[in-house]
């Protein structure tokens, strides 16, 4: 039987002559970036890749589309190459929907469409059993008001088991209303009847929701966590009693965060986890009250994201990236026990005057993200009663001093421009001049669906960057938990 590539080439490389299962057997093992690229060899490799590969790497959807897994179902072929499956709330725009369209019968799968919710569940069963190389599940159910993700306790089982069974699985996240119905462990003493607690060989963990706070609970997710000893990736309720007793030699990225509310006695046990894991990186914790933390606590830390107290007690000397709560350019400076040199991504919530500014700028030289708030005092206010027409006059002279600056987040550029459309042009323009590392700037457009600012993204070619356009754009953050 003549092969696709055949058709377009008849003198092929020896590769593109092998038989049609055998092509299909290689491409399954490319990863998405990889297929791009072979499709942008001819149009022969293009004909080998779209679509029966390009769409069959990640799924992403709002939506019920019971024709979609209908389609998935039937077609093992093309199912068995999916990597990721992210399911989410319909009004949940942070990212774009991918799903398969080219392939679909439309005259068998869309005799489903109006299938009982069943059968549509089965053919999500169905769909990810055939997925053998499934790597991360996803699974965001965030609406308001609360409601569980399935009409029926047996459907969230059943996708779970089959996500259970599946050998590749290394990344799962669930926020929302799972597992209401998984009974404590005074009905469950063996952690057999909620599938969830069957889960092992995880290296990234994301659970959000009332479930995983319960106290009949803690034991459960006790043996949850510990069978993923391989832990890399954690973001679990600071209310999790359970976590002080787990050991994760490998986990580098921590968030915790409070689910429901809490005590302040819950900080010990989260203090005496980081000194039990010397090998986090990054790590995302406001905690409710005062803590010690011990010196030469966290050694590997890159990126922060707490409180002024906290940051204060580590004496990391690598951190790159810094997210502290009410953080000024006063307290930044003033930080002894940073090290100034190795800190590349800024977060200010609170601006303070120039002279500090200038002062950040020396200290901090080698910063290229940094961020900062929309309201500001007195740089700002005073200055724009008296001199509103030349207000932007103090960004320009203030960024350029950041002098490897390639990202900058915040709208008070903006404001002081009084969101004069002709005046923001020049100040782009300007600014590309004066910082020539700059690469992307917030624009003042809001993105109400995916609640981010738009992007000015800078764009430099010819030699040495010479020739200089810029373009805005809507933003979007990846749903990933790896």
């Amino acid at each position: 039987m003549p092969t696709a590539s055949q058709h377009y080439t008849p003198k092929s490389s020896w590769f593109l002559r092998l038989p049609q299962e055998l092509l299909d057997e290689i491409l399954s093992d490319l990863e998405h970036r990889d297929l791009v690229c072979l499709a942008l060899a001819s149009r022969a490799c293009s004909a080998l890749v779209i679509p029966r590969h390009t769409e069959y790497r990640v799924i992403r959807t709002r939506h019920l589309l019971p024709a979609m897994w209908a389609h998935l179902a039937r077609r093992a072929d093309l199912t068995r190459n999916i990597r990721e499956v992210h399911i989410c709330e319909r009004p949940n725009k942070t990212a774009s929907d991918r799903i398969p369209k080219t392939l679909l019968d439309r005259v068998v799968d869309d005799k489903v469409a109006n299938v009982v919710e069943g059968r549509r569940v089965r053919n999500i069963c169905t769909a990810l059993g055939h997925m053998r190389r499934l790597h991360t599940f996803t699974w965001s159910w965030e609406i308001r008001p609360p409601c569980v993700p399935t009409i029926e306790p047996g459907h969230e089982n059943a996708i779970l088991e089959v996500l259970s069974r599946k050998k590749a699985l290394r990344h799962l996240g669930l926020a929302g209303l799972f597992g209401m119905h998984a009974p404590s462990v005074a009905y469950d003493p063996d952690s057999s009847l909620y599938p969830l607690w069957r889960f092992s060989n995880l290296t990234s963990i994301s659970l959000r929701g009332d479930t995983w706070v319960k106290p009949g609970n803690a034991l459960h997710l006790k043996r949850l966590l510990s069978r993923s000893i391989g832990l890399e990736y954690m973001e679990v309720p600071m209310e999790l009693s359970a976590l002080a007793e787990c050991k994760f030699p490998h986990l580098k990225k921590l968030n915790l965060f409070l689910q429901s509310g809490g005590i302040r006695s819950i900080d010990p046990c989260i203090v005496r986890f980081l000194n039990d894991h010397p090998t986090i990186e990054d790590l995302s914790w406001l905690p409710l009250g005062p803590v010690f933390i011990l010196p030469g606590t966290l050694p590997a830390l890159k990126r922060l994201r707490t409180n002024i107290q906290v940051v204060g007690m580590l004496e990391s000397q690598s951190i790159e990236s810094l997210d502290i709560y009410q953080l000024d350019p006063a307290i930044l400076v003033e930080l002894k026990n940073l090290h100034c040199g190795s800190v590349r991504n800024v977060k200010l919530h609170a601006f303070g005057d120039l002279p500090l500014m200038y002062q950040l700028a020396e200290s901090f030289c080698n910063l290229t993200w940094l961020s900062m708030p929309s309201r500001y005092g007195h740089f700002s206010l005073v200055r724009s009663l008296c001199l509103r027409l030349r207000i932007w006059d103090d960004w320009l002279d203030l960024l350029p001093r950041f002098k490897k600056l390639e990202v900058f987040r915040g709208q008070g550029l903006w404001a002081a421009v009084t969101l004069d459309m002709q005046r923001m042009h020049g100040v782009i323009m300007q600014l590309v001049q004066m910082c020539p590392n700059l690469r992307q700037l917030d624009h003042c457009a809001h993105n109400q669906a995916r609640d981010d600012w738009n992007r000015i993204t800078i764009i430099r070619e010819g030699p040495q960057g010479v020739n200089v356009r810029y373009r805005v754009r809507c933003w979007f953050r990846r749903w990933t938990i790896h």
